[in-house]
């Protein structure tokens, strides 16, 4: 993801001033109003994925701090959008056409980027963890009176696929690599999603289908891969039970996959391996230190592994790209 602002790159006495530029700089621009904090922190990243946006954003600070989404800044900048806003751990109120909402863990609610709305970050010793999935309304075949009354309330926790999908938008994020080669497979799964879940709270049919679910179980363990490569005792248990599925289920997500869960797990320690070996910043790296931080504990079945896959050997690699 591209960090758009980081108050952490500039001095504290400029982050207040910092993060309303950085905010005042966002897709739908907003104003921040409140007593100048005494500590700020405020972090916002970025990715695009054919016509979805997904922002992560971590706030904490001393003092109450709104974000104002006014109809002066509506008529400057309107993207058009809905979001689908995601509080990770909490700590947030928002209000948009009349309806308050007070977040906690993991709660999800329906946004109009055309309509004025107010956002109060709280303060408290964790600090606030959003993430937001933006996209145009015209990719939502449902009329916009009909979503209407959707805007700003939160949607049920027993709600089918709701849960599915905030860990799967919530991994994305915390998965490094997740959008290096996004292609037109995770810009789909993203409209099954937003499309699919607002169906599901309209009690339309077609919301969360059974082949969304699969792509995002699918999704979400990846994910999990990805994220413990350099766990050497990961296994279908252990990636099972990160997922919140049985491993029986797992092996069947993958019945019809060209590799199996281990078969994965090995093709990207491998692959990130590779990148680590011929990125010049690690040329004065051990070899013995890169593939223990991917999960292998022993050199020589790294050297055959990595061989099969490649062809040439990490040494003779590293050779060849310096």
């Amino acid at each position: 993801m591209h960090v758009l602002y980081d108050t952490r790159t500039v001095h504290p006495l400029d982050r207040y001033e910092y993060a309303r530029a950085g905010a005042a700089s966002e897709l739908a621009p907003v104003a921040i109003r409140g007593r100048t904090p005494g500590d700020l922190l405020a972090v916002m990243s970025v990715a695009r994925i054919g016509e979805f946006v997904i922002e992560a954003v971590t706030w904490a600070a001393d003092s109450e701090i709104a974000a104002h989404r006014t109809g002066r800044l509506i008529r400057a900048c309107d993207p058009e959008c809905y979001r689908i806003f995601l509080s990770v751990n909490g700590g947030v109120r928002m209000e948009q056409a009349g309806i308050r909402a007070s977040f906690g863990a993991r709660d999800i609610a329906l946004y109009d980027l055309s309509r004025p709305w107010q956002t109060t970050h709280t303060t408290g010793p964790t600090p606030m963890r959003v993430v937001m999935l933006t996209f145009p309304r015209a990719s939502v075949p449902i009329s916009r009176a009909t979503v209407a009354p959707l805007m700003g309330t939160v949607m049920p926790r027993k709600l089918p696929g709701r849960s599915l999908i905030a860990r799967f938008l919530i991994g994305l994020t915390e998965t490094a690599g997740a959008f290096d080669h996004a292609g037109a497979g995770l810009a789909d799964l993203l409209r099954e999603c937003a499309v699919g879940l607002i169906r599901q709270r309209l009690g339309q049919p077609d919301g969360i289908t059974p082949h969304t679910r699969r792509m995002l179980h699918m999704a979400c363990v990846n994910g999990i891969i990805r994220r413990h490569l350099g766990d050497p005792a990961l296994d279908p248990a252990r990636i099972a039970e990160a997922a919140n599925i049985s491993p029986r289920y797992l092996h069947k997500l993958f019945q019809d996959s060209e590799l199996t869960p281990m078969q994965l797990l090995k093709r990207l320690r491998l692959e990130e391996c590779l990148r680590c070996l011929t990125n010049p910043a690690l040329a004065t790296t051990p070899v013995k230190d890169i593939i223990a931080a991917h999960g292998y504990l022993r050199p020589d079945q790294f050297a055959h592994d990595f061989k099969q896959l490649f062809g040439v050997s990490a040494k003779q690699l590293r050779r060849t790209a310096s």
